[in-house]
């Protein structure tokens, strides 16, 4: 027995959990009581107040029930009786949890000698909140909450992973639920310079709503301020990069070799001439006058790649053979480019996707997301997930941020789920704008957001994981995702593009390559005219 003065109350082993978690509170006026429990430090510290303990007050003095069912530790307290003697009776109360701050519910009375002891239990509260009204924050997002307007503007129904949760527990557990929207400006919450955090998170912290949901990663950063449900649903956060583009087609007579091949036909056509005029040189047998020239030689040699060489016949053995040598290569190389270079032109060659974090960091791209995403990064132990602490620039306007990844600006970090819905509507239609990257960050858990110490984590969890057991959220995921891309498909105009089985004319961009060529090669034989009219005697 100990006198419930300031020490006593502030004393952490007095309320440390044991296996006999009940409490007897004597009250008169109940001051020091009322000031600890009214206390905000103890409303968020499990270790100033046994919230997970039996009490029971016995009001003798000016302390009424109203008043100790109002204090703010008291209302998340399930297991509390409150018993007052009222002249030659005995009433028993119990505070009501949701709303907060409700007047006591009246449990039991007993007038004279009628107290009959084994009626005076906690009344069980687990499977039935009385129709309680419980507020709730969130906001469109999909697939975890998406909203369905009338002509108006206006919500008609809220659908999506969580709604569809939140209103499975609201049926099962006898309350109804209370919408709170959380602002577009502030989305999951952020923390502002004096230290008050805004948005879902700071909706739910400073206890404005009962809980908060919408698609709300647990992690530790969080949970200093709020309660976490048991997860339902897991995902990752990726980037949503955009699309490869397509390669200018000027070059696409040098697509059908790599680099590598490009350097060995080259070294082989300079070793090549050199070579044939060598084997002339040497050659017993008189050939044709054109052979012995430099000039020729190349000439020879370069028409054979392009299958259009010289009408003229060698002679002698030695010149054959070598010369059906360099028609088997040039035959082989010719018809693999030829092969090879139809394929180039017919598709659109795009550039090189980015599919690694590694790939992110060197390419120039700006990102954005969320501010939560910087605590990530920067818990990170990847040297090159760190990096992006200092280049993340937080937004809050997705819709816009998708705009500047689709116009090859910006890299958007968000949940894969999230982005897949996205990216589905607006790559309709055949048009590929955006593309998720393969390579992406942990799994975060999924779950409700409490205030913290709220007695709602003990009546919805069991629930809550029989939900996950029976396989509802993947059936949700996939009704939810369905309905959103049918609600947000472009149909104005009307059918779908069909690709054609017939062939494709070519068009003059995807040759403008080989008129590139021809340019080019006109430009070089103007400048040896010109040296050749520089160094050309001139007469007398």
């Amino acid at each position: 027995m100990m006198i419930l003065d300031r020490t006593v109350l502030k004393t952490e082993a007095t309320w440390k959990r044991s296996v006999c978690d009940a409490y007897v509170l004597v009250l008169g006026e109940g001051r020091e009581l009322v000031r600890h429990a009214d206390d905000p430090a103890t409303s968020i510290s499990s270790r100033l107040w046994n919230y997970k303990g039996h009490y029971i007050m016995l009001l003798l003095g000016s302390l009424g029930p109203a008043r100790a069912a109002g204090l703010s530790a008291v209302s998340k307290t399930a297991n509390l009786l409150m018993v007052q003697p009222l002249g030659v009776s005995v009433l028993v109360w119990t505070p009501r949890m949701f709303p907060r701050y409700s007047p006591p519910r009246l449990l039991h009375s007993w007038r004279d000698k009628g107290l009959r002891y084994e009626r005076l239990r906690y009344t069980p509260k687990d499977n039935d909140l009385w129709n309680s009204v419980l507020r709730v924050a969130t906001f469109d997002h999909p697939p975890s909450v998406v909203y369905d307007y009338d002509s108006l503007g206006r919500v008609v129904r809220r659908l999506g992973v969580d709604m569809q949760l939140i209103e499975t527990l609201a049926k099962a557990r006898n309350f109804t639920l209370e919408f709170h929207e959380v602002s577009h400006e502030e989305l999951w919450g952020y923390e502002l310079e004096n230290g008050t955090w805004v948005g879902l998170v700071g909706q739910v912290h400073h206890e404005r709503v009962d809980l908060g949901t919408c698609n709300l990663f647990l992690e530790t950063h969080r949970a200093q301020l709020l309660d976490y449900s048991t997860p339902y649903n897991f995902e990752r956060g990726c980037f949503v990069t955009p699309s490869p583009k397509p390669l200018n087609n000027w070059q696409s007579p040098t697509l059908p070799f790599a680099w590598s091949t490009w350097v060995a036909t080259f070294a082989s056509l300079a070793l090549g001439g050199a070579l044939l005029r060598l084997v002339v040189a040497f050659s017993n047998v008189q050939e044709p006058r054109e052979f012995t020239s430099f000039s020729f030689a190349y000439l020879y040699v370069m028409g054979s790649l392009t299958s259009r060489t010289l009408n003229l016949t060698p002679h002698g053995p030695r010149l054959r053979a070598y010369v059906g040598l360099v028609w088997l290569t040039a035959l082989i190389l010719a018809t693999a480019y030829s092969a090879n270079l139809v394929a180039f032109l017919s598709v659109t060659q795009m550039s090189v996707p980015i599919n690694t974090l590694r790939q992110l960091a060197g390419s120039g791209l700006r990102l954005g997301g969320h501010a939560f995403w910087k605590t990530q990064f920067r818990a990170s132990i990847d040297p090159t997930v760190q990096s992006f602490v200092d280049r993340l620039e937080p937004h809050v306007d997705l819709d816009a941020l998708f705009e500047q990844v689709a116009a090859g600006k910006f890299a958007l970090i968000e949940n894969r789920q999230y982005l897949e819905t996205v990216a589905a509507v607006r790559n309709s239609r055949g048009r590929s704008v955006l593309r998720i990257m393969p390579q992406c960050l942990l799994t975060y858990s999924i779950g409700l957001a409490f205030p913290q110490n709220s007695p709602l984590s003990d009546f919805l969890n069991p629930l809550i994981l029989r939900v996950v057991e029976a396989g509802l959220v993947f059936r949700w995921r996939r009704d939810v995702v369905d309905y959103y891309r049918s609600q947000s498909a472009d149909t104005s105009s009307g059918q779908d593009q069909v690709l054609s089985s017939r062939g494709m004319a070519l068009n003059l961009n995807q040759l403008q390559g080989a008129f590139y060529v021809l340019v080019l090669g006109c430009f070089g034989a103007c400048i040896v005219f010109l040296l050749e009219q520089l160094n050309s005697p001139r007469p007398s």
